[in-house]
């Protein structure tokens, strides 16, 4: 590789740090979550940005993925990455680092099948095939009915319900769906309820596991302007 070569990959991989870190601080703001960044080159190629929030979140552990980890992480690839650009991984880890991702195992080769033996039915020729009985599949096993998490109950938290109601408002009062993560099911439960009582939003949750999120969908979708990066669409006063 030439030296222009070099200066050119240095300056990819320097512009591509910066967009990835601006589309973090720009995705935290919109959290209202206060947080510093520290970026490291690894030696693949891609950038590590170590989260340091200056508030307490639930269910976040230091040096361990999490659901907000791993959407802050999908979101920032998903942005800086652009079609028809060298693609340079962005991982992301709250209170640390993240663990470096490991090779990928190399498929196992199959071991060729030998060949059938050659059968004829005296006269020379080679008799007709003869198929195999096929077992009938398994029935597939019936999933487990979803529990309706509105029913969930929990101790008081007026704080969580005012914040709850105000999101909804905000998604019917904006047009803007909003896609809530890193909940448990009695804070689920509690914002699907809140949406339930305001008008021009309606609310579901979906998802498995630590990916299971609540979505907050206005009745007339605003669709967001073409831009580079997110804005924020919080009014000055919330």
């Amino acid at each position: 590789m030439t030296d222009s070569q070099v200066a050119v990959a240095i300056q990819s991989v320097d512009e591509r740090r910066a967009q990835a870190v601006a589309v973090l601080e720009q995705l935290l703001r919109a959290m209202d979550v206060p947080a510093t960044l520290e970026t490291r080159d690894l030696p693949d190629g891609s950038v590590s940005i170590a989260v340091t929030p200056g508030v307490e979140l639930a269910g976040i552990v230091p040096g361990r993925r999490s659901p907000l980890g791993d959407a802050l992480q999908y979101l920032v690839n998903k942005l800086v990455n652009k079609p028809g650009q060298e693609r340079r991984w962005v991982a992301v880890g709250i209170g640390g680092h993240p663990e470096p991702r490991g090779p990928k195992p190399a498929a196992r080769p199959q071991p060729a099948a030998a060949p059938a033996p050659a059968m004829t039915n005296g006269s020379g020729a080679a008799p007709a095939p003869v198929r195999a009985p096929v077992a009938p599949r398994p029935a597939a096993p019936a999933r487990a009915q979803e529990t309706d998490e509105r029913t969930v109950a929990g101790e008081d938290d007026p704080a969580l319900d005012a914040a709850a109601r105000g999101l909804a408002e905000r998604s019917a009062r904006s047009g803007r769906i909003y896609a809530v993560v890193a909940l448990d099911a009695v804070a689920r439960g509690r914002l699907l309820r809140a949406a339930d009582g305001v008008d021009g939003v309606s609310a579901h949750a979906e998802g498995e596991g630590r990916l299971r999120r609540v979505v907050l969908t206005p009745e007339k979708v605003v669709p967001m302007p073409r831009q580079r990066l997110p804005v924020d669409d919080l009014p000055d006063d919330d």
